[in-house]
């Protein structure tokens, strides 16, 4: 058996070691759930996941797909991999692990069914290992959970500072944090999250990893809890863009009106920048607000060197580069308005869908939520529920969105640089040592264009920074 370093092994690394006979998933779960003891309750306690299975049960799993690997049946490139999955996507009480939403309001109550993504995955032959810590459900929040506590980056000393800014510099990103944490950690080399703004991308780049929000509507939503039809879709986080590529590929072969079949992102893949032109924009112009992180020059300045930096070489290594590109900012048009109209107006329909594939009968409602108990953060749900927006409003916000960001944004942007594109690892900040990243945008429905700058990115920039705290404790096997 050799060596492993779960730190740095993609599920494309396991998966050759499983084929060689190096390595069987039975080994691999229980390492997995080792890594999980080591640092998720004590060490760094970073708090990323919610739940696991009874061991015996999980084992069980692996030593059932061991045993069709060795009767020549293998699923495909996941066959045995682990997998951690978001606690807001239902998983059958089969499996062993509740979904919680993060809320104790949730604990107790269990869903009808896997989601339509969950069930996928298992058809594969991935095993789901745990499920992942996230937001209280629409707390403002974005990474804290009554039932879990607060999850915490792996690369910062000490965690979260106090009275820390939703997106400070010492704070793991978004709403899909326990997913990023989780891969980065080596509890799996893979996961799946959620995103309507932000969260999945967010905390991807926060723990040095690729992540990917496809296009919304290319995945099927069926049992996954969602405040937006608009903005929420299900994406992934990799530590390879191989990874990304086969996982983004099962999440979106279900997807609504689709054919059923699988995407191949892999057969886009290219090793240099030739035939990509991208745009980018000026950062000094397009930096976080100070309402979600306080602005710190010396940050602002490595960001910004960084960033010109990866410009000038992809410059040189053959791409084309158009900058500045300008954006209308949202300030000054209606953007930020019309989404927080659709945020208002959308959740209540949408999780009342939602919690009819759960057998709770004290949670049909925002309502029912909302008074479950009381708790300091829920002013995203009573604005929900006390909106005033009539649906003619709400048509027209939904309007105002797709001209100002789409035609006028995105698009126009499209029309001068062809082709723009997702998350990928950039560096460490000399300030606390968090990871940053640069996104990448394209138009909806060309979700193969993200994975050629990535594979591009991942084949001519350094190999993604591990977390300093776990790497003198990494697990091997």
């Amino acid at each position: 058996m050799k060596e492993l370093h779960l730190l740095t092994a993609s599920a494309a690394d396991l998966q050759a070691l499983l084929c060689s006979g190096h390595l069987t998933s039975f080994q691999l779960v229980k390492a997995c759930l080792n890594q999980i003891s080591k640092y998720d309750r004590s060490g760094p306690t970073l708090r990323a996941i919610i739940s696991t299975p009874a061991e015996e049960d999980i084992l069980s799993v692996a030593d059932r797909l061991d045993k069709e690997r060795a009767a020549g049946k293998v699923r495909g490139p996941l066959h045995g991999i682990p997998i951690i999955v978001k606690d807001s996507i239902n998983t059958d009480p089969s499996l062993g692990m509740p979904t919680t939403l993060g809320s104790y309001g949730f604990e107790k109550s269990r869903p009808k069914s896997n989601s339509v993504v969950v069930q996928t995955l298992l058809d594969k032959g991935l095993i789901v290992l745990g499920k992942a810590s996230l937001t209280l459900t629409l707390c403002r929040n974005w990474e804290t959970s009554t039932l879990n506590g607060q999850t915490q980056s792996a690369y910062i000393e000490g965690g979260v500072k106090h009275r820390e800014m939703r997106l400070g510099h010492t704070a793991p990103g978004g709403s899909s944090t326990g997913s990023a944490v989780g891969v980065n950690a080596g509890y799996s080399p893979i996961s799946i999250g959620t995103e309507a703004d932000g969260s999945l991308c967010t905390t991807a780049s926060r723990a040095a990893l690729y992540g990917m929000k496809p296009t919304v509507g290319s995945t099927p939503m069926d049992g996954i809890f969602a405040i937006s039809t608009a903005f929420d879709t299900v994406g992934a986080m990799a530590k390879s863009v191989d990874d990304l590529a086969t996982l983004i590929g099962y999440v979106q072969e279900k997807a609504p009106g689709g054919d059923g079949a699988n995407r191949d992102y892999h057969a886009v893949f290219q090793q240099d920048w030739s035939g990509l032109r991208l745009g980018f924009v000026d950062p000094d112009k397009c930096r976080l607000p100070s309402g979600l992180v306080t602005p710190i020059e010396e940050v602002n300045e490595q960001i910004k060197s960084s960033y010109e930096a990866a410009m000038e070489k992809i410059k040189s290594l053959g791409g084309e580069v158009i900058y500045p590109v300008e954006l209308v900012h949202p300030k000054e048009n209606d953007i930020g308005k019309a989404m927080d109209m659709i945020f208002d107006y959308e959740p209540r329909g949408v999780v009342a869908a939602y919690l009819e594939t759960r057998n709770d009968p004290n949670m049909k409602s925002l309502e029912d939520i909302a008074h479950h108990a009381d708790y300091p953060n829920q002013n995203a749900i009573l604005d929900v529920m006390n909106h005033k927006i009539t649906p003619a409003e709400y048509e027209a916000a939904k309007a105002t969105l797709q001209k100002e960001a789409l035609e006028n944004g995105v698009r126009r942007i499209m029309e001068e640089s062809k082709r723009s594109s997702a998350t990928m690892p950039l560096g460490l900040l000399n300030l606390h040592g968090r990871p940053f990243g640069v996104s990448v945008l394209t138009l909806p429905k060309h979700d193969d264009v993200l994975f050629k700058v990535m594979s591009a990115w991942e084949a001519t920039f350094p190999n993604r920074a591990l977390p300093p705290l776990l790497l003198k404790q990494d697990t091997n096997l």
